[in-house]
């Protein structure tokens, strides 16, 4: 398998929000790297945090992968190399692996990531761009998740860009805090909704859009209110969260400027956007009385949580090592197969199939590929004789 990657890891946010591709448009973005790359199956994830495209084989096809992704996304193929991270063969499972236990996420160990890698593959096999090896490889990446999450504390001690969002709330030195909350009814709003309930003393004013309906909350401490009215609510709150996929600014630093400059008390605001594209304007945070964090703020607000975490790592790392050796020697396998479908045949007289089968259990994943290897160059000279 052959992965690109642009992540929180080589771009900002500003340049990660280039390559973001939204939801209605992956179709035929993967349409269009099928067709770049003259390949029939392909992968692609586009998150906040990361755009990745997988292929199957280990053709070097790196280059065409960066051109079609540049013309997807209307950037610069030059510009897209130089932010780019290529992953080839054992490194590129590897890396979706880590991907999907929330091992390379700015937060490390965070939910979030396993549903959206788990959506982005069922979409693409329900578009009809995967086969045998990228089946393979993701449902085996996606169970190897689910055995991290159960195994091991990475998952179990989770704190999400969501949940520091609220805990960037919770720090405020004020006896009652109102938010504002814009996004309440996507994931993550739904997340950091819940977080603030945990806390008896934060008064909600969550935004809705007619088509939505009302929030259910089933809490007395969350008002809804028409999202066209959201400045209406500004003087109200102490903070005021936008976690939406608006393709538009919730908020701009000229609205908020008028609204605020009527408010007598001029007290300080916390704004939290995380949001990719943002929801609201960087000028908001150069307002007086204004604080805005955004989604790289978060990196330093993660950086303690994931200090925590590097035992719980090295644990999940142990069980990535071993879904990958059986991943090896399952893909290894199928190609043999597919490449000699006359080898049961032709070892009929000797119990090949389950030397075969045996070999492939007791085995590590080099090995075993090497053996493979031997059996497929004398299949050749077989059929050659």
């Amino acid at each position: 398998m052959e992965c690109i990657s642009i992540s929180h890891k080589t771009a900002e946010s500003a340049d990660r929000q280039r390559c973001f591709i939204v939801k209605e448009e992956r179709e035929d973005c993967l349409r269009e790297i099928l067709a770049v790359c003259g390949m029939e199956q392909c992968v692609l994830v586009s998150t906040c945090n990361r755009t990745e495209v997988y292929v199957p084989g280990e053709a070097n096809r790196f280059r065409a992968l960066e051109e079609a992704l540049a013309g997807a996304t209307g950037c610069d193929g030059e510009w897209i190399r130089g932010l780019v991270r290529r992953y080839q063969g054992r490194k590129a499972l590897q890396h979706l692996f880590r991907v999907v236990c929330g091992m390379e996420s700015m937060v490390i160990g965070e939910d979030e990531i396993l549903g959206q890698v788990r959506d982005a593959y069922i979409h693409a096999k329900e578009a009809g761009c995967t086969g045998y090896e990228l089946n393979c490889i993701f449902q085996a990446a996606l169970a190897c998740a689910k055995r991290v999450k159960t195994e091991t504390m990475l998952s179990k001690t989770s704190v999400s860009v969501a949940t520091l969002a609220a805990n960037e709330v919770f720090r405020l030195p004020l006896p009652h805090k109102t938010v504002l909350l814009m996004g309440s009814s996507g994931q993550m709003g739904g997340i950091i909704l819940k977080n603030l309930l945990s806390q008896e003393n934060i008064r909600i004013i969550a935004t809705i859009r007619s088509h939505n309906g009302l929030l259910q909350s089933g809490s007395p401490r969350v008002e809804n209110v028409p999202y066209q009215e959201r400045y209406a609510y500004l003087q109200e709150a102490d903070v005021v969260i936008s976690a939406t996929a608006s393709p538009h600014y919730t908020l701009t630093a000229g609205r908020v400027g008028e609204v605020l400059r009527r408010d007598r008390e001029m007290k300080e605001r916390l704004f939290v956007d995380i949001s990719m594209p943002p929801d609201m304007d960087a000028e908001i945070g150069r307002l007086a009385h204004c604080r805005l964090v955004a989604l790289d703020e978060i990196k330093s607000l993660a950086e303690e949580n994931n200090r925590l975490k590097q035992q719980a790592l090295a644990d999940a790392e142990e069980i990535l090592a071993e879904e990958l050796e059986m991943l090896g020697k399952t893909l290894s396998f199928h190609r043999f197969t597919e490449a000699d479908r006359n080898w049961k045949e032709r070892y009929a007289q000797c119990p090949a199939e389950k030397l075969l089968y045996l070999l492939r259990d007791e085995l590590d994943s080099a090995s075993f590929e090497a053996v493979v290897q031997v059996l497929m160059k004398q299949a050749v000279y077989e059929v050659q004789r």
